[in-house]
């Protein structure tokens, strides 16, 4: 029963709590510990691949280290406190209040003007939003949700059905320094390319899983079909869930953006779709919600069926 505990208390703190700014996060440490390590590391090897190697296993042993440390002087006063530990440090690896709330912010924001709307979708895209028309903020809305959803809450369900808190601990570390070094800048090129590598390694299964998921159950199973939509994207990963949501939503992924001052015409998923409105933002949180319950279910399926075993 540990597993299903663990797991209860995680999703329902992260339910009702989402990220509660004024309290430790994981997210934070990793953040802080990647900014240290890299004014340390670039000091004494420079913005090489292998500085890079270093910094994600120190940082991934730091943070794995202070776990199983953690854990262990849990288990020394009671399996009880064990369990709440695990069940915390799950709630610190997903994120789908938070993913929500942030999506829904930019339909009510466009609601209010515009110029609202622009700014609440500049919270969750790195790309230009001052010049964006409506559209193309449902647009990135859509899109940053579909992502987000497989990094934020699929991927490390999965990883924690498969190897427990260790696994979701793991994953969240990998993410989070992906996030912070992972770029192809002249800063990072190097010095993110292991952290970038990994991300895209541990997330192969779960992104797939994701578009399945997004599906209706009866398209599920034609979910290759999307391929030449999802290897459309940049990423290697992302481009599948966010194709299935292109698709379940019936409307364009992908086209015209600005960046760096500059518009830019990328590839769209769903060509041929009408453009997407205020209402799909509301619609892709649904369809966001429905996934999750899935991916609930199968988890605790698995769990369930590797307990009779």
């Amino acid at each position: 029963m540990d597993f299903a505990i663990a797991l209860g208390i995680g999703v329902i703190l992260d339910f009702v709590f989402g990220d509660p700014r004024g309290m430790p996060h994981l997210v934070r440490l990793v953040g802080a510990l990647a900014v240290k390590g890299e004014q340390f590391l670039v000091r004494s090897l420079g913005r090489s691949i292998f500085a890079g190697a270093i910094l994600w296993l120190g940082i991934t042993a730091i943070c794995t280290g202070g776990y199983l440390l953690l854990s262990w002087g849990a288990e020394m006063v009671g399996h009880w406190l064990k369990l709440l530990i695990d069940g915390l440090l799950l709630f610190q690896c997903i994120a789908y209040r938070d993913l929500v709330k942030h999506v829904v912010a930019v339909k009510l924001g466009l609601d209010r003007s515009l110029a609202e709307g622009r700014q609440r979708v500049s919270w969750i895209v790195g790309r230009d939003t001052e010049r964006m028309e409506e559209e193309d903020v449902c647009r990135a809305a859509i899109e940053s949700g579909a992502e987000n959803l497989n990094d934020a809450v699929i991927a490390p369900l999965f990883w924690f059905a498969l190897f427990g808190p260790m696994g979701a601990l793991v994953f969240r570390v990998s993410n989070t320094m992906d996030a912070m070094v992972g770029h192809r800048t002249e800063r990072f090129e190097k010095l993110g390319k292991v952290s970038a590598r990994i991300d895209d390694v541990l997330n192969v299964i779960p992104a797939r899983l994701c578009c399945m998921l997004v599906l209706k159950l009866g398209e599920a199973r034609r979910w290759r079909r999307l391929k030449s939509d999802a290897t459309l994207h940049p990423s290697f990963n992302a481009g599948w869930p966010e194709a299935a949501m292109a698709k379940r939503l019936g409307v364009v992924i992908g086209g015209r953006m600005y960046e760096k001052g500059e518009l830019v015409q990328t590839a769209e998923m769903n060509r041929g779709a009408r453009q997407p409105i205020r209402k799909d933002v509301v619609r892709a949180t649904r369809i966001m919600g429905i996934a999750y319950a899935k991916c609930l279910a199968l988890v605790l399926a698995g769990w369930a069926f590797a307990s009779m075993l």
